[in-house]
């Protein structure tokens, strides 16, 4: 009898325990075993103490996974950024792999965040500003060929395109003009706003309006 008090004791003071821990911070099942074993308790124990958390839906993986995915919507994270933070919290298996791959919420989500990441590249030409939008996408969570085809839908005016073009062909100017005598430079130059993905068309534009400048 004296025993059984004792172990109604410790499942007590472990429910006390694991309340506290959830009062600050949302916890998976997995998690919350590992915190109770911590706290010395035993698998009966422990098991007990599940099964009253539960209950009285202290323990809720399925508000974990609401709040991760509201989070997720607010920052434009796409579906592998929902998995992944997930995964880190440890939600059971089962419950994340029901959670289906939704196109229609990855084009809206992908679309707000090209919003942003535009004016974060706005001084990349096309080529550069779609490999940028392309990687940031994927560190954003979001599938490969969904980031392959937003990106391939973003570009510059043919007036920011020769905006940003001027900056660069500035910059490579007080770069290379000291280090090359007479018009080498100009080629050099040439050579690279090329590699940068730059039309001739548009180069020799901005290198007429850059020397009537002059």
């Amino acid at each position: 009898m004296k025993k059984k008090k004792e172990m109604m004791s410790k499942i007590d003071q472990l429910f006390l325990d694991a309340q506290k821990k959830l009062s600050s911070s949302n916890c998976s099942v997995k998690k919350m075993r590992e915190f109770l074993r911590k706290k010395g308790g035993k698998k009966n124990e422990i098991d007990e103490v599940i099964i009253k958390l539960k209950k009285y839906s202290f323990l809720d993986e399925d508000e974990i996974i609401e709040n991760v995915i509201s989070y997720c919507d607010t920052k434009h994270y796409g579906y592998n950024k929902i998995i992944s933070m997930l995964n880190q919290r440890e939600v059971d298996k089962e419950k994340i792999n029901r959670i289906k791959l939704n196109l229609s919420r990855e084009e809206i989500e992908s679309k707000e965040l090209i919003k942003k990441l535009k004016k974060r590249y706005k001084n990349k030409n096309t080529v550069n500003l779609r490999r940028n939008i392309y990687s940031a996408l994927i560190r954003y969570g979001f599938e490969p060929n969904t980031a392959s085809i937003r990106a391939e839908e973003v570009y510059n005016s043919p007036q920011e395109e020769i905006n940003v073009l001027k900056l660069d062909y500035l910059k490579l100017i007080s770069s290379y003009s000291r280090k090359l005598k007479d018009n080498n430079y100009k080629d050099k130059i040439t050579e690279l706003l090329l590699n940068k993905g730059y039309k001739l068309n548009d180069i020799r534009k901005v290198e007429n309006i850059i020397y009537e400048m002059d």
